[in-house]
Protein backbone atom coordinates (compact mmCIF):
# COMPACT_ATOMS: atom_id res chain seq x y z
CA UNK A 1 0.00 0.00 0.00
CA UNK A 2 2.64 1.84 0.33
CA UNK A 3 5.32 3.60 3.00
CA UNK A 4 4.93 2.35 7.08
CA UNK A 5 4.01 5.53 9.39
CA UNK A 6 5.17 4.68 12.61
CA UNK A 7 2.38 6.49 14.66
CA UNK A 8 4.22 5.60 18.09
CA UNK A 9 7.34 7.57 16.90
CA UNK A 10 5.10 10.60 14.92
CA UNK A 11 2.18 10.70 17.44
CA UNK A 12 2.68 9.13 20.50
CA UNK A 13 -1.09 9.92 21.36
CA UNK A 14 -2.53 9.06 18.36
CA UNK A 15 -0.95 5.14 18.58
CA UNK A 16 -2.40 4.78 21.96
CA UNK A 17 -5.99 5.67 20.42
CA UNK A 18 -5.81 3.22 17.42
CA UNK A 19 -3.24 0.35 18.18
CA UNK A 20 -4.51 -2.84 18.41
CA UNK A 21 -4.34 -5.16 21.33
CA UNK A 22 -0.97 -7.13 20.18
CA UNK A 23 0.39 -7.67 23.64
CA UNK A 24 -0.35 -11.47 23.65
CA UNK A 25 1.55 -11.71 20.68
CA UNK A 26 5.26 -12.26 20.95
CA UNK A 27 8.13 -10.71 18.53
CA UNK A 28 7.95 -13.73 15.99
CA UNK A 29 4.74 -14.09 15.34
CA UNK A 30 3.75 -9.86 14.57
CA UNK A 31 7.41 -10.14 12.56
CA UNK A 32 5.31 -13.39 10.52
CA UNK A 33 1.85 -11.36 10.61
CA UNK A 34 3.49 -8.13 8.78
CA UNK A 35 5.69 -11.01 6.76
CA UNK A 36 2.43 -12.42 5.29
CA UNK A 37 0.61 -8.90 5.02
CA UNK A 38 3.46 -7.56 3.04
CA UNK A 39 3.93 -10.33 0.70
CA UNK A 40 -0.01 -10.41 0.30
CA UNK A 41 -0.06 -6.81 -0.50
CA UNK A 42 2.83 -7.63 -3.17
CA UNK A 43 1.20 -10.22 -5.02
CA UNK A 44 -1.99 -7.76 -5.40
CA UNK A 45 0.09 -5.38 -6.95
CA UNK A 46 1.61 -7.56 -9.30
CA UNK A 47 -1.58 -8.81 -9.96
CA UNK A 48 -2.86 -5.80 -10.57
CA UNK A 49 -0.01 -4.77 -12.74
CA UNK A 50 -0.42 -8.37 -15.18
CA UNK A 51 -4.05 -8.17 -15.33
CA UNK A 52 -3.85 -4.16 -16.02
CA UNK A 53 -7.05 -3.27 -13.67
CA UNK A 54 -6.10 -2.33 -9.94
CA UNK A 55 -9.57 -1.63 -9.28
CA UNK A 56 -10.49 -5.07 -9.95
CA UNK A 57 -8.33 -6.60 -8.37
CA UNK A 58 -9.20 -4.53 -5.11
CA UNK A 59 -13.16 -5.05 -5.35
CA UNK A 60 -12.04 -9.06 -5.63
CA UNK A 61 -9.51 -9.38 -2.65
CA UNK A 62 -12.12 -6.80 -0.65
CA UNK A 63 -14.92 -9.33 -1.15
CA UNK A 64 -12.89 -12.21 -0.49
CA UNK A 65 -11.22 -10.30 2.59
CA UNK A 66 -14.48 -9.66 4.04
CA UNK A 67 -16.74 -12.99 3.88
CA UNK A 68 -13.56 -14.80 5.13
CA UNK A 69 -13.72 -12.03 8.16
CA UNK A 70 -17.72 -12.49 8.24
CA UNK A 71 -16.73 -16.44 8.84
CA UNK A 72 -14.24 -16.14 10.85
CA UNK A 73 -14.82 -13.13 13.54
CA UNK A 74 -18.69 -12.14 13.06
CA UNK A 75 -20.10 -9.28 11.58
CA UNK A 76 -19.54 -6.52 13.89
CA UNK A 77 -15.83 -7.31 14.02
CA UNK A 78 -15.32 -7.42 10.43
CA UNK A 79 -16.75 -3.93 9.96
CA UNK A 80 -15.20 -2.49 12.94
CA UNK A 81 -11.51 -4.08 11.55
CA UNK A 82 -12.55 -2.48 8.19
CA UNK A 83 -13.65 1.06 9.52
CA UNK A 84 -10.43 1.43 11.30
CA UNK A 85 -8.33 0.46 8.02
CA UNK A 86 -9.73 3.22 6.41
CA UNK A 87 -8.95 5.30 9.50
CA UNK A 88 -5.48 4.29 9.30
CA UNK A 89 -5.39 5.37 6.00
CA UNK A 90 -7.06 8.46 6.59
CA UNK A 91 -4.30 9.16 8.97
CA UNK A 92 -1.63 8.24 6.48
CA UNK A 93 -2.63 10.68 4.10
CA UNK A 94 -2.75 13.67 6.22
CA UNK A 95 0.96 12.77 7.93
CA UNK A 96 2.27 12.59 4.27
CA UNK A 97 0.45 15.70 3.44
CA UNK A 98 1.92 17.49 5.96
Amino acid sequence: MGEVIYLQKQCPKMYKMVDDDNGSLSADEVRRLESIRDNIEELLHMIAGIRRDPNAVALASARFGIMRMTQLYGRAYTMDFAKRCIENMDMAQQFSSD
